[in-house]
């Protein structure tokens, strides 16, 4: 082949070929998805108040130690779920995905420890279908963070879309729950405790469908 006709191959070829868009930087979209669940937690708190009867037994410990709990917990799976969009940051998908578990687990057993060591309220620790409300709400609130989470992640390289919708589901119920958590009318000091740390997973369950559904959609139209 000479040389004129494969530079005329080379240059047939370059004409097919699409500019490669950058992928974003993983800490800016990181705070971008944090300022929606943010947003929200201002609104849902300013419109309902906090929760009554904090100012009581057990008190504001447990309650604080949930609310951050779940924060971190809801941060840092949105944050893994993010780097498992971009090729090369699975390990710290994986490190950031285990010390937001991690955080969770050990916020809930401080706030189990001083429910344990206070003086009992009578609360049952668990209180059947008058749980489920609220598990509900948190799930509803999520929806805004979880879908610009999953935006975001399909404009990058989601090769791992399985990882990338559980944790998304996952990361935005416990945002949503933050707000749910903090304005929470259920009674039973346990509730804020077990329910609300339990809440993600159901989170994640439900959510993983539509968010799988959408995040194949956006990929398709960011790839056209």
């Amino acid at each position: 082949m000479s040389r004129d006709s494969t530079d005329i191959l080379i240059s047939s070829l370059a004409r097919d070929l699409k500019p490669v868009r950058p992928v974003r930087p993983l800490r800016g979209e990181i705070l971008r998805v944090a300022a929606v669940g943010g947003a929200i937690t201002i609104a849902v708190v300013a419109g309902l108040g906090l929760r009554p009867g904090l100012a009581a037994v057990p008190g504001w410990t447990a309650f604080v130690a949930m609310a951050i709990g779940l924060a971190v917990f809801g941060l840092g799976s949105i944050s893994a779920a993010l780097a498992f969009a971009r090729p090369g940051l699975e390990g710290r998908g994986v490190a950031l995905a285990l010390g937001s578990g991690v955080s969770l687990l050990v916020c809930v057993g401080i706030a189990a420890f001083w429910l344990r060591a206070a003086p009992s309220t009578g609360d049952a620790v668990w209180g059947g279908a008058r749980e489920l409300p609220c598990v509900f709400f948190s799930i509803a609130l999520a929806l805004p963070a979880a879908f610009f989470a999953t935006y975001l992640a399909a404009s990058a390289a989601p090769i791992h879309s399985s990882w990338t919708c559980v944790l998304t589901g996952a990361g935005g119920t416990a945002l949503g729950m933050v707000a749910a958590h903090l304005t929470c009318r259920t009674p039973g000091a346990w509730h804020t405790v077990l329910t609300h740390a339990l809440a993600p997973a159901f989170g994640a369950l439900l959510l993983v469908v539509p968010i799988t559904l959408m995040l194949r959609r956006w990929q398709l139209t960011a790839q056209s």
